[in-house]
């Protein structure tokens, strides 16, 4: 009876260690499965902030195909942009006079003629292409109880005119410039009113223009 009691008292003593054995590894179950939730969770940040990192490089690299691409649009309208400036003076003939009727003046003399667009022949500029061009010029002439005057004209329409009068017999000049928009073909030239004249010497008399940019 004694031995059975024994038995009895071992097998409760087994029974309790097997219990704890399966609380202890009951909670240690639970942990590892804290923790591989937790890895879980960081790896599934880990693969957001990768797929964020993915797209802002691909937005990167949208941006430095845009920006490449128009540095080159640039490179290509900078290098196909029309090139188009001259500078010519009248010749050095002493007095160039309007007898009865307007006189358009020929500068014939062509320091720079870029682009071929103004002629010596005709003393007009031919708008090659459509855009806003720069026009400037100086003209001179000796007044002596006198006046000077200049024109300047666009498809045959005055755009501006100056004038001036002096009694000291010495050079006397006149300067202006303006921005015209002119379509292809438009024509620019200088004239002096009738009976008035210019006094042409060591390049006076100097008429301009470039392109600005095109429209």
């Amino acid at each position: 009876m004694e031995h059975v009691k024994k038995d009895t008292a071992a097998q409760h003593t087994d029974l309790t260690t097997m219990k704890t054995e399966v609380i202890t590894l009951t909670k240690e179950n639970a942990t590892q499965e804290t923790r591989l939730a937790a890895s879980e969770t960081e790896v599934m940040n880990l693969k957001m902030e990768t797929a964020a990192q993915e797209s802002e490089l691909t937005a990167v690299k949208t941006r430095l195909e845009a920006t490449e691409t128009e540095v080159v649009n640039l490179e290509k309208e900078i290098t196909e942009q029309p090139k188009v400036a001259f500078s010519a003076a009248l010749p050095n003939s002493g007095y160039i006079e309007a007898g009865g009727t307007e006189l358009n003046l020929v500068f014939d003399k062509t320091f720079t003629n870029v682009g071929q667009a103004y002629s010596s022949i005709t003393g007009f500029f031919t708008a090659p292409v459509k855009g806003v061009y720069y026009f400037r010029f100086t003209v001179v002439d000796i007044l002596s109880s006198r006046y000077m005057y200049i024109r300047m004209y666009k498809n045959g329409e005055q755009v501006m005119q100056l004038f001036e009068h002096d009694t000291d017999g010495q050079y006397t000049y006149l300067s202006s410039g303006v921005t015209l928009q002119l379509e292809v073909g438009d024509v620019v030239n200088m004239r002096i009113p009738p009976s008035y004249r210019l006094y042409s010497s060591d390049n006076r008399n100097i008429f301009s223009g470039f392109l600005l940019f095109l429209l």
